[in-house]
């Protein structure tokens, strides 16, 4: 074969190549836009994240007031919501690449920076009084207070025990509940001044909105799984306009776990917050023992 046929022929072989490459690519491409969300992944994903907000919620059960109204005295409130997010598409679909923990990343997230974080932090509106302690004399500054295991509870978040004198006199009767931001922190408080938590069902206009579906009756969690590369869902993509996206190539679902927990205080909620003092963080002034007042006033324990 001549030379120059042959480099003719090498040259048609390569053009051969590239329009094969570009057709498997393209090919590639299409049944991934066109490709099913998986049944089975979709329904891991609710399943597996209702069972993380459930179980997340159920930690602050210790903490729900015993009566389920105020009877019209004055409150405060604080919701606790869910979220919605983007995920690459693939991780839905049947046989392609794997994501790890795609079916509870987003759970994860609403228990870390929502629920561990908007629950907590509630006692801190509610407080009435706050006093910084020596770990030496918090045992002393709870039985000044006059705590009364039958009339009043004790709340911790990530309190450390170490160092603390005598404190299996008070261990028993302390509930700790979760918190993302707050560290070595007590709350004491008349068990009748605990918050109420309510479960709110979401709109029928706000379901329909984003193809809500109801996962949990109890605690009133909604979620859904929406393909942002069907047509059918267009105007969905038009919330994240701002998110510099390019849904045509880069393909994604939206994932969304929906819930309104409220937290109900009583305006007058006697609340009082103990921070337990550390060398390892500036907290202001340290209170003396003497600084301590009764928790409830001797009048009203009279009554």
């Amino acid at each position: 074969m001549k030379k120059k046929e042959i480099k003719k022929l090498k040259t048609k072989t390569s053009k051969f190549i590239d329009v094969l490459e570009t057709s498997i690519e393209e090919a590639i491409e299409a049944a991934r836009l066109n490709a099913d969300i998986d049944y089975d992944k979709e329904w891991g994903f609710l399943i597996n994240s209702k069972d993380a907000i459930v179980k997340a919620l159920e930690k602050f059960d210790s903490i729900q007031n015993a009566a389920k109204s105020f009877n019209g005295e004055p409150t405060i409130s604080f919701g606790v919501n869910g979220t919605m997010n983007l995920f690459q598409k693939s991780a839905f679909t049947t046989g392609d690449i794997p994501h790890l923990n795609a079916d509870t990343i987003l759970s994860q997230q609403i228990v870390y920076q929502n629920i561990n974080y908007y629950i907590p932090n509630a006692f801190l509106s509610a407080r009435k009084k706050r006093y910084l302690i020596r770990k030496e004399d918090l045992v002393k500054g709870i039985e000044k207070l006059g705590f009364d295991a039958d009339r009043d509870v004790m709340v911790a978040m990530n309190l450390n025990i170490y160092g603390i004198d005598d404190f299996n006199k008070i261990e028993d009767n302390i509930i700790r509940i979760p918190s993302t931001g707050l560290k070595n922190v007590l709350f004491i408080l008349p068990k009748t001044d605990l918050p109420i938590l309510k479960h709110k069902e979401l709109e029928i206009t706000e379901q329909q909105e984003h193809q809500l579906g109801i996962l949990d009756d109890n605690r009133k969690i909604y979620g859904s799984l929406i393909d942002l590369t069907q047509d059918s869902n267009s105007r969905h993509r038009e919330k994240w306009k701002n998110s510099n996206i390019d849904f045509a190539t880069d393909l994604k679902v939206q994932l969304t776990i929906a819930f309104i927990t409220e937290v109900v205080w009583k305006t007058n909620a006697n609340v009082v917050q103990i921070n337990v003092e550390t060398s390892l963080k500036e907290q202001g002034i340290v209170n003396e023992l003497s600084d301590i007042e009764k928790l409830v006033p001797k009048k009203e324990t009279n009554d």
